[in-house]
């Protein structure tokens, strides 16, 4: 009976790890609940007007991708003022390509950040947005990508990608990632007259990507009179509304998406990799975690 289990588990990991495209998902799994994102200095009566609308949870940007890239100076007091009025938070960055900076380096510039602000990071989104403000070098791209996953693991946090199909072809050119959350988005336009469904039925698997966790299904409306992109999401996976889950040790705690998936982190110290040749653990820690360019898995850009 052990050794049963025992196989239950390696392969429910191994699967974990397939980076073949999977069906479309079954929409009646879904239970869905509703976040905003957004960015800029923002009091704590908008957030709070936004919880009384509503909306349980709010992506706010902690990178800003200005000049060469920087921490996002409103962050911290946003992520306060959302906890206050009762709101679960997730925190996405900007990231630059075109930066004297690393990847690494700026998913420091923004761990530091917070943890100076006394916030605790669980989950990060990586914004793999509008290809313009790319390179034309595939690998250039996934390299800096990859640069910012491994540090994200060195940090024990778990990883999210926003993007679309369209712009992670044209970034990544439909590169694998194992191990990561999808955050996508689908409009039609600006404005109330471009929104899509507030639910996962126009989902069709792209990359290794088989099953999203968000949908950013509007862009660019007025919410508690300010402009931001709301969001639908899984209620069986985020679970806010309890306060004790968000703060620990004096703590504010964002990300908790991440922690409850257990992405990233549920894998760190096995040794099993599909599609890629095993090395070593500590490749796979990567591997699992980060972008693999080749659909077979043979190649790998560890930045």
């Amino acid at each position: 009976m052990q050794e049963m289990e025992k196989y239950l588990i390696l392969l429910s990991l191994v699967s974990a790890c397939l980076v073949n495209a999977a069906p479309a998902v079954n929409q009646t799994f879904y239970n869905y609940a509703y976040a905003l994102d957004l960015s800029g200095a923002v009091p704590y009566n908008t957030f709070s007007c936004i919880k009384s609308n509503g909306y349980s949870a709010v992506f706010i940007r902690a990178y800003d991708p200005s000049g060469v890239g920087m921490f996002d100076a409103n962050a911290v007091n946003n992520i306060r003022s959302a906890y206050q009025a009762g709101l679960g938070t997730e925190v996405f960055m900007t990231p630059l390509l075109r930066s004297m900076k690393r990847g690494s380096e700026q998913f420091r510039e923004l761990y530091e950040g917070l943890k100076y602000g006394n916030i605790q990071l669980r989950t990060v989104w990586i914004q793999v947005t509008s290809p313009v403000n790319w390179g034309p070098n595939t690998p250039e791209n996934i390299n800096f990508l990859n640069d910012i996953i491994m540090a994200a693991n060195s940090y024990g946090i778990a990883v999210g990608i926003y993007t679309s199909a369209y712009d992670w072809d044209q970034i990544t050119k439909g590169a694998n990632v194992g191990n990561a959350m999808l955050w996508y988005w689908n409009v039609y336009g600006a404005g109330p007259s471009g929104e899509t469904p507030a639910n996962f039925d126009d989902f069709r698997p792209f990359g290794s990507f088989y099953r999203p966790t968000v949908k950013q299904f509007a862009q660019k409306e007025s919410v508690c009179g300010i402009v931001v992109n709301r969001d639908a999401y899984t209620m069986n996976t985020m679970k806010y509304g309890n306060k004790l889950l968000q703060k620990t040790e004096g703590k504010i705690v964002v990300g908790l998406l991440g922690n409850t998936m257990g992405f990233v982190q549920s894998y760190k110290k096995r040794s099993y990799i599909n599609g890629a040749n095993n090395k070593s653990n500590e490749m796979y820690n990567f591997l699992c975690a980060g972008l693999d360019l080749s659909k077979e898995g043979n190649k790998h850009f560890s930045g």
